[in-house]
């Protein structure tokens, strides 16, 4: 009875875990189902969630603040880095987005994004689908290996 309740509270700890800066979703899935043994589409859902909602409010936070920035500031950019900056959102947006999670962290390249003013639509959307990419991509290994029992503490 007691190893039920705290296997139900585990879902709750996946989730705050995933949200804490520097810890990504992709490692605490992999803790979850194989270290744990917790159902794995649950602690995927968890674990994206935490960590999505960590994303959230890094954008929301930035984009007020660049918001706030370019009132106070009013300078006008030059026609050589709007195209910069058009460029950067097309094909380097979707590159930080995929590859910041594993080198530099997720919230890091949401902030990274953002101080680079990129739009708050797409920054929220490339990130959403790295995030799930990644969790997934972990989340199947981890019960791949945990399938034939290699990671089993408990056997």
């Amino acid at each position: 009875m007691i190893a039920e309740f705290l296997k139900e509270w585990s879902y709750l700890a996946v989730f705050v875990l995933a949200a804490l800066p520097w810890v990504e979703s992709a490692f605490v899935v992999v803790l979850g189902i194989a270290m744990l043994d917790l159902n794995p589409v649950a602690t995927t859902i968890m674990a994206f969630l935490g960590n999505w909602i960590t994303v959230l409010l890094v954008v929301f936070l930035f984009d007020r603040w660049n918001a706030w920035r370019s009132k106070r500031s009013g300078a006008s950019e030059s026609k050589r880095s709007q195209r910069a900056y058009r460029l950067f959102v097309r094909y380097g947006l979707p590159g930080l987005a995929f590859l910041g999670p594993i080198l530099i962290g997720t919230e890091i390249a949401a902030g990274f994004a953002m101080l680079f003013k990129a739009p708050r639509g797409p920054v929220l959307f490339w990130m959403t689908c790295s995030l799930a990419f990644w969790t997934i991509l972990f989340a199947a290994a981890a019960y791949g290996v945990d399938l034939f029992g290699l990671t089993r503490m408990n056997q």
